[in-house]
C-alpha cells in the first residue's frame, strides 16, 4: 500500500473517482468484476435476506450487474447504481428486462422513484471509497429509501498485517481507500443510525488482504 492519502476537495475528488472507474472498465481493469471476495460478500448478503423472494433490492456499485443478477436469479428484482455507466448495461437491459433497473448516479445524487423503497441494500466496496466530508449523505441516502428493518450490507476494506494501522491509503489513478479495524467498521456504522447484525470476515485475492462485511439494519 503506498503512503497515507492526503484528500483533495469533494467536487475535484468525484471528478478523480470517475476519470479511475471509466479507465480501469475500458481497460478491462476492473478486478472487482471477478474478485473472489465479493463475491462471496453478495453471497453471503443473499443468504441473510431470508427465504422470502421478490423483495426489492439496491445494488449500490452495480457494476458489470455480478451480484444483482444472482440476486435476479435468486427471486429478487434489483436496482443498480454507479457514477460510470460501463459496456455490459445494454446487454444487461435486454437480458433482464423490468428486473433490473440501471442507474448512472452517486447515491448520495439519487433520487429514486417516488414511494419506491428497498428491502435490502448492498454497497459491495463503494463506501470505503467515498470521500469522508460525504459519509453522511452517503449513508443517510441508505437509510432514507429503505423500508423500516431493511437489510444493508456494506463491504469494506479492513486493515491488515502489512497494513495494520487503520486509515486512509492512496489507490490507483488518485482513488483512495479506508481501511478499517472490526471494531472500526461496528462504530462507524452505529454512529450513523444503523443497528448492528453481524461482521463476517472474508479473505481477499490480494495475500493477506481482507474484507469486512458488515451487515446491519435501518
Amino acid at each position: 500500500m503506498s503512503k497515507q492519502a492526503q484528500f483533495m476537495d469533494v467536487s475535484t475528488y468525484r471528478g478523480a473517482l470517475n476519470t479511475s472507474f471509466v479507465h480501469r472498465y475500458t481497460h478491462g481493469e476492473d478486478e472487482w468484476s471477478w474478485d473472489i471476495g465479493m463475491a462471496k460478500a453478495a453471497r453471503v448478503f443473499l443468504a441473510a435476506l431470508g427465504p422470502v423472494t421478490n423483495q426489492n433490492i439496491l445494488d449500490a456499485g452495480v457494476g458489470r450487474a455480478r451480484d444483482a443478477s444472482e440476486f435476479i436469479l435468486a427471486g429478487h428484482r434489483v436496482t443498480g447504481l454507479d457514477i460510470v455507466e460501463n459496456s455490459s448495461w445494454p446487454l444487461l437491459r435486454k437480458r433482464w428486462g423490468d428486473r433490473l433497473t440501471l442507474v448512472c448516479s452517486a447515491l448520495q445524487d439519487w433520487q429514486p422513484p417516488a414511494g419506491e423503497l428497498f428491502d435490502g441494500v448492498l454497497d459491495n466496496g463503494c463506501f470505503h471509497h467515498q470521500h469522508p466530508d460525504e459519509w453522511e449523505a452517503y449513508l443517510s441516502a441508505i437509510r432514507q429509501c429503505t423500508r423500516p428493518g431493511a437489510l444493508i450490507g456494506l463491504n469494506v476494506f479492513g486493515v491488515d498485517a502489512s497494513n495494520p494501522a487503520p486509515g486512509w491509503r492512496e489507490m490507483d489513478n488518485q482513488r483512495q481507500g479506508y481501511f478499517f479495524t472490526e471494531q472500526g467498521v461496528r462504530e462507524t456504522f452505529e454512529h450513523f443510525g444503523f443497528t448492528w447484525q453481524d461482521l463476517v470476515v472474508i479473505e481477499r485475492q490480494h495475500g493477506e488482504a481482507v474484507y469486512l462485511l458488515a451487515l446491519v439494519r435501518t
